[in-house]
């Protein structure tokens, strides 16, 4: 009995043993394979501790910035619920810093207001994105596109008016949170007006002097106070982004 439990023990002995061995055989082959550098130090240094994938980073901040402007300039009627609000545009804040998000919250209201008055229809369509700058944590994009915009035809409201579409070029800054893009700010080029993050609206109403943002042929009686301020500014010159890769 005695020699057959000490069998059974150096069985299972020499069994964990094999598995040590495989483990160690599979550790050995990770830090041969999959290891960064020109010795075994240094090989499981950058398995401890990755390099960044500066492509992925890179193609992430790109997509971050596209979908923002282009959520950031699209909004209309059908985006209003029974209440007069727009909780699909507002939901763009989640795309943002908490410190940007802030001053994006108090010009909702005023995008909200002008679709309610005008029935405006606008959609933002970036066509270009490029990287000016990139790091561990934060960016910076130019990124150019158009807005186009329709009315109501007063005679059929069936139908809507279309305008020619607005050029514009931004500069957008993002970092990096929880390893997630996100927007911190935004500028438009072309307004020579501070940056969307910059500004600050007084009581009462958008900033004195801010572009009506409204296009050209636009129907009289319609307002022409543009209420989200930055969304509003739009330049007038053919641009496409001089650094960075275009999309």
């Amino acid at each position: 009995m005695k020699e057959s439990n000490a069998t059974l023990r150096w069985s299972v002995i020499g069994l964990l043993l094999g598995v040590v061995v495989a483990a160690l055989g599979v550790s050995v082959w990770t830090l041969v394979d999959k290891g960064a550098g020109s010795n075994p130090g240094e090989k499981l240094d950058s398995l401890i501790d990755p390099p960044r994938d500066a492509s992925g980073d890179r193609e992430k901040a790109l997509a971050a910035g596209r979908t923002f402007v282009q959520r950031f300039n699209t909004y209309g009627p059908d985006l209003l619920d029974p209440a007069g609000k727009m909780p699909d545009y507002a939901g763009v804040g989640k795309l943002m810093t908490a410190k940007f998000r802030t001053v994006f919250d108090k010009n909702v209201g005023y995008a909200e207001e002008t679709v309610k008055q005008t029935q405006i229809d606008r959609v933002g369509t970036p066509y270009a994105v490029g990287v000016a700058s990139i790091d561990d944590d934060s960016a910076e994009l130019l990124v150019a596109g158009v807005v186009e915009f329709s009315y109501p035809d007063p005679s059929d409201s069936t139908q809507r008016i279309p305008f020619e579409p607005l050029r514009f070029r931004y500069e957008v800054s993002l970092v990096k949170q929880d390893g997630t893009w996100l927007v911190d700010d935004l500028d438009d080029l072309d307004d020579e007006l501070p940056s969307f993050g910059e500004a600050s609206i007084p009581e009462g109403g958008p900033p004195a002097g801010q572009p009506s943002g409204q296009p050209s042929g636009q129907p009289s009686g319609q307002p022409s106070e543009q209420p989200s301020e930055q969304a509003s500014r739009q330049p007038s010159d053919d641009v496409s982004p001089s650094t960075g890769e275009g999309r």
